[in-house]
C-alpha cells in the first residue's frame, strides 16, 4: 500500500509477543538462510525468464497467491518475502531498498533460481527491483512497475512521514485499508507482521528515495509502466492537483527506459494487484513473449 495513503499510527503497549511455528500458516514455499536470516520464495511454472515479483508495502506472498497461479501459467514465476513479511525472518535495519535489492540477490543465488529475470514491482517493490536490475544489468530481461513509488514522490507531493519517536520501537505506520481491498482470508498472524515490517520500512523511505535517485538507473531493456486510472486523491482542487503530480511522476518512470510502454488500470486505484490483476498478466504475458523473442537465435 502507498505511504502517503491516509497514514495511521498505531502505539502497541507493551512487548510483541514470541512468534511460534505451529502458530503460523502452512509454508506455500521454501526458506533460505542469506547470512544469519531466512527469506521465503515460492516457485510455480516453467520456462524463461523467470519473473520475480516485489509486493507492495505492507503487502506480503499471501496477498498474490492468485497472479502467482495465472502467471506460471506463462512462464517461471516466483514470489518471495521481504524479510519481516509473510513466512520470512525479520532482518538487519535499517530495512531501506538498497539492503531489499542486496538481500534478494543473495536468495536468488541460494535457491539456485539462475536469471534471466522479468522482475515485477508493485509500489514500494518498485524501488528494490530498480536497484537490483541496477546492480543485475546483465540479469534482466524486462521490467514491470505496478503504480511505483517514484523517488521525488515526497518532494513533488509535499509528504512529510511521520519521524519515529525516540525510545519508542512500538510504533506501527500503516497504510489505510478499505474492507473492498483487504484480504479478508489472510491470516492475522501474517497480518501482524506486515504491520511491524511496514513501519520499519517507513522509518527508512526517505533513504530508499535516496538511494534510487542516486543508483536506480535502469539498463536498456523492456519496460512496462502500470498506472492506477482512479484517483486516490479525491474532493478539492489541491488533491486534484496531487492526482497530477502523481500521474507525470508515473509518466516520468517510462523515461527510464528507451524500450517502454504506459497502461492505465483504469478500473483500479493504487491496489492494482486485487483490483485489476488481470492487466499486470497481460504485462507479464507480452514482456515474456518480447524477452523470448529477442534471445531467439
Amino acid at each position: 500500500m502507498p505511504v502517503f495513503l491516509s497514514l495511521l499510527t498505531f502505539l502497541f503497549g507493551g512487548l510483541i509477543s514470541a512468534v511460534y511455528a505451529n502458530e503460523m500458516p502452512p509454508m506455500p514455499g521454501n526458506r533460505y538462510d542469506i547470512g544469519g536470516h531466512r527469506l521465503h520464495i515460492q516457485c510455480m511454472g516453467e520456462g524463461e525468464p523467470t519473473t520475480i515479483i516485489d509486493a507492495g508495502l505492507g503487502d506480503d506472498s499471501f496477498d498474490w497467491q492468485s497472479i502467482l497461479q495465472q502467471s506460471a501459467q506463462i512462464t517461471r514465476t516466483c514470489i518471495y518475502d521481504r524479510a519481516g513479511y509473510g513466512w520470512s525472518d525479520y532482518g538487519p535495519r535499517p530495512r531501506n531498498s538498497r539492503r531489499i535489492a542486496y538481500e534478494l540477490g543473495l536468495l536468488l543465488e541460494q535457491a539456485n533460481i539462475p536469471p534471466p529475470y522479468l522482475l515485477v514491482g508493485h509500489s514500494f517493490g518498485g524501488f528494490n527491483l530498480r536497484l537490483f536490475a541496477a546492480s543485475h544489468p546483465d540479469d534482466i530481461a524486462g521490467l514491470i512497475l505496478v503504480d511505483s513509488s517514484h523517488e521525488m514522490q515526497y518532494e513533488r507531493l509535499n509528504i512529510k512521514l511521520p519521524p519515529p519517536r525516540k525510545g519508542r520501537r512500538n510504533i506501527i505506520i500503516i497504510a489505510k485499508q478499505t474492507a473492498a481491498t483487504s484480504n479478508s482470508q489472510k491470516p492475522q498472524i501474517l497480518r501482524d507482521h506486515a504491520y511491524r515490517t511496514a513501519g520499519q520500512e517507513i522509518a527508512a523511505l526517505y533513504e530508499s528515495a535516496r538511494q534510487v535517485r542516486l543508483f536506480g538507473s535502469i539498463p536498456t531493456i523492456p519496460l512496462i509502466v502500470i498506472s492506477r486510472g482512479k484517483t486516490e486523491w479525491a474532493g478539492n482542487k489541491d488533491a486534484q492537483y496531487r492526482e497530477k503530480i502523481w500521474i507525470e511522476l508515473q509518466q516520468d518512470l517510462t523515461r527510464l527506459s528507451p524500450i517502454s510502454q504506459h497502461l492505465f488500470a483504469n478500473n483500479s486505484g493504487h491496489d492494482i494487484p486485487k483490483q485489476q490483476p488481470e492487466i499486470i498478466l497481460e504485462a507479464i504475458s507480452n514482456a515474456t513473449n518480447l524477452a523470448r523473442t529477442m534471445s531467439a537465435p
